[in-house]
């Protein structure tokens, strides 16, 4: 049980976490944390996170992961790169670990260069499903 969901639960929320992604990526825009929760939730029809709880969070962070680890399958991007702490700040240090332990950002990047390596994994998302609308 996946953060003390079920299977079924995790991989409903995979779903549809993927899905609100994608749509965010076809609109060219980027999507908060705390509305992806939202959406995801009433999309899969399960609890939210309670983003206040470490827990929680920690297990929204690994639900992401788990999307991008599937999607890198038949992609070369960060499918979350469209998921942003709040409106224009930007992605969690997640994110950035995540990038790191796929080897796609170098161990101990700069700030300035793990901005760089967002801005890129975005334009790379939005350009793919811009050509998909």
């Amino acid at each position: 049980m996946p953060h003390g969901r079920s299977d079924e639960d995790w991989s409903r929320m995979m779903e549809a976490a993927r899905n609100i992604m994608v749509h965010t990526a076809r609109r060219q825009q980027l999507i908060a944390y705390t509305d992806l929760n939202r959406d995801l939730n009433e999309d899969a029809g399960t609890q939210p996170f309670d983003s206040p709880r470490d827990a929680d969070r920690n297990a929204l962070v690994t639900l992401l992961a788990d999307v991008v680890k599937d999607d890198l399958l038949h992609s070369r991007f960060m499918l979350s790169s469209v998921v942003e702490v709040t409106d224009g700040d930007g992605p969690g240090e997640g994110f950035y670990a995540l990038a790191e332990y796929l080897d796609h950002l170098e161990p101990g990047a700069s700030a300035e260069r793990k901005h760089e390596f967002w801005i890129e994994q975005v334009k790379l998302t939005h350009d793919h499903y811009r050509r998909r609308i």
